[in-house]
């Protein structure tokens, strides 16, 4: 199983932050490996929105992910089954940190195709990759929260 766990803290209240995140149509402007996404449920927000997204990694658009959301707790957390290429589980859950700010957690837990093979890749090359990805992809996602918070 490979664990990614990163964090970043936003100068922005939860339900701001959760605004931005929520919008499951936008997330392609913040997260900066998707290439495409597109609801593919009636449900369009919640637990039990359905959708279908291709990302890239090392710049060729080839991972195509169904996820599925699983946990819907505004402006808490939101936790989604990968059921694509890669089978796992993924969690975003806000913390309110001091002063009107929020701590942000990005969790994956998934199993890395083609074995004990796909367990070194993922190790030597595809770990630091998606780190720096999901780094750039908070940052991004901390910009337009901030944005939008009322100062």
């Amino acid at each position: 199983m490979a664990h990614l766990d990163i964090t970043i803290l936003i100068d922005a209240a939860p339900d701001v932050v959760w605004h931005v995140l929520a919008d499951l149509e936008r997330q392609g402007e913040w997260m900066v490996d998707v290439r495409r996404i597109d609801v593919v449920s009636e449900r369009k927000r919640g637990a039990g929105a359905v959708f279908d997204v291709t990302s890239e990694l090392f710049g060729l658009p080839i991972v195509r992910d169904v996820m599925e959301i699983t946990a819907w707790d505004p402006p808490r957390r939101m936790d989604v089954l990968h059921r694509g290429q890669f089978h796992g589980t993924g969690s975003f859950i806000l913390d309110p940190a001091a002063a009107g700010t929020t701590r942000m957690w990005w969790l994956e837990d998934f199993e890395p195709p083609l074995g004990r093979l796909g367990e070194l890749a993922f190790r030597l090359a595809v770990r630091p990759h998606l780190l720096r990805a999901f780094g750039r992809s908070l940052r991004n996602l901390k910009r337009l929260a901030e944005a939008r918070a009322p100062r």
